[in-house]
């Protein structure tokens, strides 16, 4: 696990969830830029409430910036193909909602 930075776009719609201690938590995906061209997919968990309640305000295809802990892992697809995926708690969001939609 490290600290970082990380912008994308989010690939769905943020969701709210209740962990077992009814403590409500947000998650969303999102697609970050690789710089080679390419671009790997980040989950998304927030359990503050200035996270969450960003996250809940944004839908698919927002611009987003992600501050906190990410925990980079592989997963491995039904042909055994490796592919890189980051999972980020996140502690601070800074959004930009899709123009398009205004």
């Amino acid at each position: 696990m490290m600290d970082g930075l990380i912008t994308g776009r989010l690939t769905g719609i943020p969701e709210s969830r209740v962990d077992r201690n009814r403590r409500p938590y947000m998650v969303a995906r999102m697609r970050a830029n690789a710089g080679d061209g390419s671009s790997i997919p980040v989950n998304i968990v927030a359990f503050d409430a200035a996270p969450c309640a960003v996250l809940r305000s944004l839908t698919e295809g927002d611009a987003i910036a992600l501050r906190g802990s990410i925990t980079p892992k592989v997963w491995i697809d039904r042909q055994e193909e490796a592919h890189a995926v980051l999972d980020l708690v996140a502690q601070q969001v800074l959004a930009a909602p899709n123009l398009s939609d205004l």
